[in-house]
C-alpha cells in the first residue's frame, strides 16, 4: 500500500484535531509533552519527515492525555491499588 502525502497530510490533521479536542488542562499538555518527548528522545526515529513526526507524537499525547482523564475521573481506581497497593497507605 502506498500513500502519498496528500494522505499523510490527511491523517496528521485528523490526528492533530483529535489531540487539540483532548487536551484541555495547561497542566496535562505539559506533563503529557514531557512524557512523550522522553519516550521519543529514547526511541531515536528521528529520520520520518517532520509531519509524520508530529503525527506520532500527536496521537501518543492523546492517549497520554486520555489515560490521565481516566485517572481523575476514578476509571482506574481499583487497577491503581491493584499496581500501587502503597498509595492507599498515606
Amino acid at each position: 500500500m502506498s500513500s502519498s502525502e496528500h494522505d499523510v497530510g490527511s491523517w496528521a490533521e485528523a490526528v492533530a484535531n483529535l489531540h487539540a479536542s483532548t487536551a484541555h488542562d495547561p497542566g496535562d499538555i505539559r506533563r503529557a509533552y514531557e512524557a512523550i518527548a522522553l519516550v521519543w528522545s529514547a526511541y531515536g526515529f528521528q529520520d520520518a519527515p517532520f509531519e509524520v513526526l508530529q503525527l506520532l507524537v500527536n496521537a501518543s499525547e492523546v492517549g497520554y492525555l486520555a489515560a490521565l482523564s481516566d485517572i481523575r475521573r476514578g476509571r482506574l481506581d481499583g487497577e491503581i491499588e491493584m499496581w500501587r497497593p502503597d498509595v492507599g497507605e498515606r
